[in-house]
């Protein structure tokens, strides 16, 4: 189905027949008769009528007296319903054509078209490769063991499994096998390699729940089935009295996930080591993916002419890989403002393959950010406001996804936004891009925090790009510390030995706030770069 068509009132109601059956849409009978109920009145012209009122007594059997501000019941339903139909969609209809949207604010529903995805690795029921080219990384959440006996504890278990499978869902580059196939092993001690073989994963997330007289425990561990190796664990307690127990599963399934799964999370940086020693002949599609996240861990000339191979090669041996297309994108942006090779009108590649990456991969947050980046870049802040926020909604509890999104907002200004943004993806996941430090730089420099501006600059630590010793000297000029500066500036022009004459224009390639550019030149200028234009 082509992305710009309409889905047809027949297809919806097909659809809307398939989510209602479907052992992977999580919602009581009621939230199932709440969705069948508004969808019905939409299609058939009804939508005015689809207030919380008429849901309270066609749904849940409230009289007329019924007052939806004094019994907020259709209200917290509707929040549980638009839970269940998001990992819906991120699990058994995740390729679906259709998609149902119930909007915050509002209980009439939305329809809206999807493109049908023309690439990526097939995987059976089990979750096994077929042989495409790619080889992205394969997952499953085990059920979680409950080692507190209590029956009541149970639901709390179970959801909690579901919660961290259906995060994992939302990184596109990953194959997450479903809980129906792994729920059989409840209850079960099972051997980490055979579970591997059997499920056909590379990587398991088993965990145990304890509970005491005031607080529950929840310890979480991400295996290697290949060598049954921890590779990582982390405990999480929480006070068993809290009222909202949905709310705990979902911000402890948040902090878990980003940390193992997101661009800079401990799969992508073990499989990126092991990919690195790989021979040539061995290399598949998605090496080429792990070649450009070792890349934004480095960025050094080296790094990046490593990457693009890779990407190019990739996109040779599958040309409707759209997250490589993206990635191509991003490092044409990339070399745009930081010149690392000689390439013709590196924008508008940039802008043509991250394109290309978005048509073919609309719902990976990668792809996206990498569109984001080259809107960025060209300077158009409008498409670039609007394309973050459409990123974010792919994944708005993924690190890098929502850090990069509040680092770009900061260079050009947003501050608030982008303040909340940088730190929400920096505490979801302590493995963050030092690169980020960038950006809080920035944000301490312009209030004329120039000691705290500094204690970021020491942070950032890419001593082959010019942004590293700037920083130190602008912060120093600032300081008065002449010694200090100077060396920095020294640095700086080993560095970009032409930087007097195209400071300005360097700078201005990621701070994008006028009268900022000017205070890091006045800044420099006290350093001892007196003449820079």
């Amino acid at each position: 189905m082509a992305p710009d068509k309409k889905p047809t009132s027949e297809t919806i109601r097909v659809h809307l027949e398939r989510i209602l059956k479907s052992a992977q849409f999580r919602a009581s009978d009621k939230q199932k008769k709440f969705l069948g109920f508004v969808v019905n009145a939409t299609l058939k012209g009804r939508a005015s009528e689809i207030k919380g009122y008429t849901i309270g007594i066609a749904v849940y059997g409230r009289t007329e007296k019924f007052d939806p501000q004094v019994d907020p019941i259709v209200r917290v339903e509707a929040g549980r319903l638009r839970r269940a139909l998001e990992h819906f969609y991120l699990t058994a209809g995740k390729d679906d054509p259709v998609r149902i949207k119930i909007p915050v604010g509002t209980y009439i529903p939305t329809f809206s078209a999807v493109p049908i995805p023309l690439s990526g690795a097939k995987t059976d029921a089990s979750g096994q490769d077929n042989g495409e080219l790619n080889t992205e990384p394969s997952i499953a959440v085990m059920p979680l063991i409950d080692l507190t006996g209590d029956k009541d504890q149970e639901y709390f278990t179970d959801g909690l499994t579901e919660e961290l499978t259906t995060e994992l869902a939302r990184y596109q580059d990953f194959q997450v096998i479903a809980s129906q196939s792994t729920m059989r092993f409840k209850g079960q001690e099972v051997d980490v390699k055979e579970v591997g073989k059997d499920l056909g994963v590379r990587f398991l997330l088993t965990g145990t729940i304890r509970k005491d007289s005031k607080y529950i425990k929840v310890t979480i561990q991400l295996l290697d089935t290949s060598t049954t190796e921890q590779l990582w664990g982390e405990s999480y307690k929480q006070d068993q009295g809290a009222a909202d127990l949905i709310a705990v599963q979902e911000e402890i399934a948040n902090r878990a996930i980003g940390v193992i799964a997101d661009q800079y999370g401990l799969i992508k940086r073990r499989l990126s080591r092991e990919s690195r020693k790989k021979a040539p002949s061995d290399l598949k599609a998605y090496d080429a993916v792990l070649r450009f996240h070792h890349y934004e861990t480095e960025l050094t000339p080296e790094a990046f002419e490593q990457a693009l191979e890779a990407l190019e090669e990739a996109i040779e041996l599958d040309p409707d890989y759209g997250l490589a297309w993206a990635m191509l994108g991003h490092l044409h942006a990339d070399n745009h403002a930081l010149g690392f090779c000689e390439i013709e009108a590196p924008l508008e590649k940039a802008l043509t393959f991250a394109q290309k990456g978005v048509a073919l991969a609309p719902q990976n947050q990668f792809a996206r950010d990498a569109l984001t980046l080259v809107y960025f870049h060209r300077d158009d802040k409008e498409l670039f406001l609007q394309q973050v926020e459409e990123t974010i909604a792919l994944n708005p509890n993924s690190p890098y996804v929502v850090g990069v999104a509040g680092w770009h907002m900061m260079l050009y200004g947003v501050w608030d936004r982008g303040l909340t943004l940088l730190k929400k993806g920096m505490k979801l996941n302590p493995y963050h891009p030092t690169w980020f430090h960038l950006a809080l730089y920035i944000y301490y420099y312009h209030r004329g925090m120039y000691e705290s501006a500094f204690s970021e600059a020491l942070k950032f630590n890419f001593p082959e790009l010019f942004w590293d010793p700037l920083m130190r000297a602008a912060a120093f000029g600032q300081m008065g510390k002449k010694e200090e500066a100077t060396v920095a500036v020294d640095d700086l022009l080993k560095l970009e030995p032409n930087f007097i004459n195209r400071g300005r224009s360097m700078i201005n390639r990621y701070v994008k706030v006028d009268d900022l550019i000017d205070g890091i030149i006045d800044g420099l200028r006290k350093a001892g770069l007196a003449d820079l234009e």
